[in-house]
């Protein structure tokens, strides 16, 4: 089994560390590093966006919950008494 195409193009290639002296091998770690705390920063965000929509589809699920089978009486315009009678007016 390979790697997906999608994930192998997030990580990029595999670098090649035989034979490197210790100053590139510190450069090669210190990329990696860089990498892995952006995805890990890509990874918060995109759980904290998640809670935050579950959040709010659970407060409109117990909205719509409140709502059944109840009657909300619409609130009414006062109307003059004059109108009533055919825009009578003297």
């Amino acid at each position: 089994m390979g790697i997906p195409a999608e994930v192998q193009s997030r990580l990029g290639e595999a670098k090649a560390l035989e034979g490197l002296s210790p100053e590139e091998l510190a450069a090669v770690v210190k990329e990696y590093y860089q990498r892995w705390v952006a995805t890990e920063d890509e990874k918060y965000d995109l759980e904290y966006s998640v809670k935050l929509r579950d959040l709010q589809i659970q407060e409109l699920e117990m909205e719509v919950s409140d709502m059944r089978g109840k009657f909300i009486i619409p609130k009414l315009k006062k109307v003059h008494a004059f109108k009533l009678m055919g825009n009578e007016e003297s």
